[in-house]
């Protein structure tokens, strides 16, 4: 092989190895994403029921169910073992129940915090994945 063609083979590794950490790495926002998703949809659950708010604790369940699946699936992808998954749940709990105050009168704050957010993905988390991919 020619020193040209074992450098062009070494750039294409490189290449290929790069944008496979950048696919990891947008893998892994995502994950971290739909586990502050779970979180979110997890305490507008228990609020709406707490509320008496039957359409809304049914609509929040099945998101929360939904991102759960997605959370883990993209876990598994990157490799990431279930006891990192479960770290990055608990962070998300610890943060989201400082906003809530322990009284569900506070949800708000979480809807200002992360409704939008938790929503987009929920549509469609590909969009999502999409576009860290393209960053």
């Amino acid at each position: 092989m020619t020193l040209l063609r074992i450098a062009a083979l070494l750039i294409l590794l490189t290449a290929s190895a790069q944008a496979q950490e950048e696919k990891k790495t947008a893998i892994d926002v995502v994950q971290a994403e739909l586990s502050i998703c779970v979180v979110y949809y997890t305490f507008v659950r228990g609020c709406a029921i707490e509320q008496a708010q039957v359409n809304v604790a049914s609509v929040a369940t099945a998101n929360a169910d939904k991102l759960r699946k997605y959370a883990f699936q993209a876990g598994q992808t990157i490799r990431m073992d279930n006891d990192a998954m479960i770290a990055r749940q608990k962070v998300a709990v610890e943060q989201q129940q400082k906003l809530l105050e322990g009284d569900c009168k506070n949800i708000v704050k979480l809807e200002e915090a992360y409704g939008p957010r938790c929503k987009t993905l929920s549509d469609d988390p590909q969009a999502i994945l999409d576009q860290y991919l393209k960053r």
